[in-house]
């Protein structure tokens, strides 16, 4: 990349306010290294974006798990193997523990991944490349040790030095003491410690004593009253240790430049750890940003489909501190087919934070950074990013503002390739309004001939009349409230906005006498123009209004219609518990029946001889049990539901008083298979009781709920075939109802334990799992499986 092609690269990415991202993220980075890599804002390899992608995800995954990372250090090398290009240099104590620390924080790492590879696939595959090195951080640690001291143990000769060091500075230690006695009882001394002058021990002597003690003057004092005297009987002991340490740092430096000659030897190993290392520190910065932004992984498609739900600036959002309340998302979608955005509305109403969303969403996923929007999102690999927006009026160039916004616009027309992303702002909107519209839509056209798709904003009318005209092109406005004079900043497709810049002039503080000059002096075909405008936006706006009326209302309707079903449910318990109380009075009543004849047969008992006493008994007794066995059936009739007659296959029922729903495939007689999701089940047909779609989708988020679960049950339950429940294939929402049913049938089964098939992929169904689990009242534990069962991809759960 030359530097013309950096410079506008980084002018396009300050343009984004990309850069401030970025030196926000670089603050998460552990190293100098890791902070220079993000903060130099280069974008992965060709092909490599969408694994970085994942690596970020996985790490953004990891930091949701709570653990620590595995090393707990990074220092900045690049120095230190810079220093060790140049032969016969060496490195001090500190700088060769910081290379054994980046080489055991390296081989920390790839072991931790490399155990996890099934959690963290693309992260193993990124740290498998470290080199795994023990030597240099054995030799290291043998020869200094945690203070950056060389030890004495590093050498036998260092041994032998420092331990005649030791003796020789006793033995003038002692001679000292017994030196400075002697001068004390004299009363020869100004100071009554041993001193060092000039790396030498020294007695303070006052000056008239100098020449009373034989011995060395090695200075005096300020106020010349202090005269400094070396021993004649300790010069041969202190020369003695001057020689030993000087053969103390020869040793030493020896020590030092044979443990930097083994690093020497090793540099273009220890180099790649080194970039891997800081890579991945700057993988760790950006998944921290993930996590304090609430930042996803869209979907990324190969198509021109661009998708944005619920998307974030980032910028705006990091400097307003996160506040979903004070930063508003943005809402965009534009299909294949449209090649072209126009968005128009008032001044300060957004347009231009709506288009630099687009621009830094896309910026960032191309830079391998997760982005604040829904995962729903889906965003198309563009094979270029351009933009022009500000007044950049050059001085120097004799260029007004026009002419550098034509020049930026013959740049991107020079520059932009199939495929690519463009932003322009407020497209030709500084000259004459005819000629800039004319120019605008020159541009617009040629974009579009190039397959390049392109969000501009801007004020001109005709530039409005042109997107509803032209296949491909579509309007979009930000909302304004008329009412309150005030941005909504809500954007809306397929409506093109008015400027209001009328009303932004009584906002202001204009007299109504110069709004309403001002409004007298547009022709009658603007002033028609922005009334189709504004009847367009209100026609939509009452659109919107109705159709939340009537989503509001529908909600209504079905929570009426649960609660009769409710109600209806209790009315039958209700009537069930009253004929079920009639039939045990009948009962007692034949309880009482018998013992009358048990009374008779034993009084029949004590005559014995009597016959025709016994068969009378005995007839009496038969009859009272057919008519109890009619009363019986009955009462059995009465209490059974009826079957209702016009269910057909095809209808939605519930079955029973349950909330399991499903579809009913055929019908036999009085009985009916029903389709219950993957299961299939034939009941009676009184047992069925026909609801709408909706009230079936209704009553399978109650059942997804823990308390719903707890009041109810399901095919699934009831019919347990497997301690094992695949999820793979199914979305978060579809998931978590699943497994709410899984756990209610294991612990219906009285099952201890069962198996969560999830897979692993992104790791978003995982956490999804996780964080459900947690919550459950009947789960006891659960943990990720083991090789055997299944690693990362499966959970095993343990029932209460």
């Amino acid at each position: 990349m030359d530097e013309s092609t950096t410079t506008e690269s980084i002018s396009l990415l300050k343009k984004l306010e990309f850069d401030k991202v970025a030196r926000y993220a670089a603050g998460f980075c552990i190293s100098e290294m890791g902070r220079d890599l993000v903060e130099r804002m280069e974008a992965p390899l060709a092909g490599e974006t969408e694994r970085e992608l994942k690596r970020v995800l996985e790490l953004k995954n990891f930091l949701f798990e709570g653990a620590p990372l595995p090393f707990s250090q990074l220092p900045d090398t690049r120095r230190l193997l810079d220093k060790l290009e140049v032969l016969e240099s060496w490195l001090d104590p500190e700088e060769l523990l910081d290379i054994a620390a980046l080489l055991q924080s390296a081989a920390q790492l790839r072991r931790f991944m490399f155990s996890n590879r099934d959690i963290y696939p693309e992260l193993n595959d990124l740290t498998i490349a470290l080199w795994l090195e023990k030597s240099i951080q054995y030799a290291v640690a043998l020869a200094i040790d945690e203070r950056g001291m060389v030890r004495d143990t590093a050498s036998d000769a260092l041994l032998d030095i420092r331990n005649g060091l030791s003796e020789a500075r006793d033995g003038l230690r002692r001679k000292m003491e017994r030196l400075l006695r002697r001068c004390q009882n004299e009363g020869w001394l100004m100071e009554e410690t041993v001193g060092f002058r000039h790396g030498r021990q020294v007695l303070a002597l006052r000056v008239e004593n100098k020449h009373r003690l034989h011995g060395y003057i090695q200075d005096y004092s300020q106020t010349g009253q202090t005269v400094f005297v070396e021993p004649a009987e300790t010069l041969e002991i202190s020369n003695r240790i001057q020689e030993l340490e000087i053969a103390e740092r020869r040793e030493i430096e020896r020590i030092l430049k044979a443990l930097s000659s083994g690093v020497r030897q090793e540099l273009d190993n220890v180099r790649h750890n080194e970039r891997i290392m800081a890579a991945f520190d700057s993988l760790y910065a950006r998944a921290r940003l993930a996590v304090e932004t609430g930042s996803m992984l869209p979907q990324l498609s190969a198509g021109r489909r661009l998708k944005i739900v619920k998307g974030y600036h980032p910028w705006l959002f990091i400097s307003h501190g996160f506040s979903k309340e004070k930063v508003l998302p943005l809402d965009m979608e534009l299909s294949e087919n449209e090649q072209a955005l126009v968005i128009s509305g008032p001044n300060a109403g957004g347009k231009s934070v709506a288009m630099k969303t687009v621009g830094l969403l896309c910026c960032m996923l191309q830079h391998g950074y997760l982005v604040p929007c829904s995962e729903s999102s889906e965003f198309p690999h563009f094979a270029g990013l351009f933009i022009e927006i500000g007044d950049e009026q050059s001085i120097e160039n004799d260029l007004s503002t026009f002419s550098s916004h034509l020049a930026a616009i013959r740049d991107i027309l020079d520059r932009a390739v199939p495929g690519s992303l463009v932003l322009i702002d407020e497209l030709c909107s500084g000259t004459d309004v005819e000629e800039g519209s004319a120019i605008a839509r020159a541009v617009i056209e040629e974009l579009i001939t190039r397959d390049v798709k392109t969000v501009v904003t801007t004020h001109l009318g005709e530039l409005k009349v042109y997107a509803h005209r032209r296949d491909g092109v579509v309007n979009g406005a930000m909302e304004f409230d008329r009412n309150g004079l005030a941005p909504t900043f809500r954007f809306l497709k397929g409506v093109p906005g008015n400027s209001f810049a009328f009303a932004m002039m009584r906002r202001m503080g204009f007299s109504d006498e110069i709004v309403n000059r001002a409004s007298g002096f547009l022709t009658t075909g603007h002033t028609g123009l922005e009334e189709m405008i504004e009847d367009f936006r209100h026609s939509a706006a009452q659109n919107r209004e109705l159709e939340t009326e009537l989503r509001r209302e529908r909600l209504e309707a079905e929570s009426i219609r649960s609660t009769l079903t409710l109600q209806r449910a209790e009315l039958r318990k209700k009537m069930q518990e009253l004929k079920s109380k009639g039939f045990r009075d009948l009962n007692r009543q034949l309880e009482q029946a018998r013992k009358e004849i048990r009374d008779l047969v034993r009084e029949v008992k004590e005559h014995p001889g009597d016959e025709p006493t016994l068969h009378k008994a005995r007839t009496r007794l038969a009859g009272m049990k057919q008519e109890a066995a009619s009363k019986e059936e009955a009462v059995e009739r009465e209490v059974a539901p009826q079957a209702d007659l016009s269910i057909r296959p095809g209808d939605t029922v519930r079955i029973g008083d349950t909330n399991t729903t499903g579809e009913v495939e055929s019908i036999q007689g009085d009985s009916a298979v029903v389709q219950c999701g993957n299961f299939r089940l034939t009941t009676a047909l009184r047992g069925l009781e026909k609801i709408s779609r909706a009230g079936a989708k209704k009553l399978q988020k109650e059942g997804s709920t823990p308390q719903a679960s707890s009041k109810s049950w399901s095919v699934k339950a009831s019919t347990l075939e497997s301690t094992r429940l695949d999820l793979r294939g199914l979305t978060g929402d579809e998931a978590i109802a699943e497994i709410g049913r899984f756990i209610d049938a294991l612990a219906m089964h009285r099952m201890p334990s069962g198996t969560i098939v999830h897979g692993k992929g992104s790791g978003a169904l995982r956490l999804r799992t996780a964080e459900f689990l947690k919550q459950h009242p009947r789960v006891k534990s659960f943990r990720l499986g083991s090789l055997q069962e299944g690693g990362a991809g499966v959970t095993v759960v343990e029932i209460r």
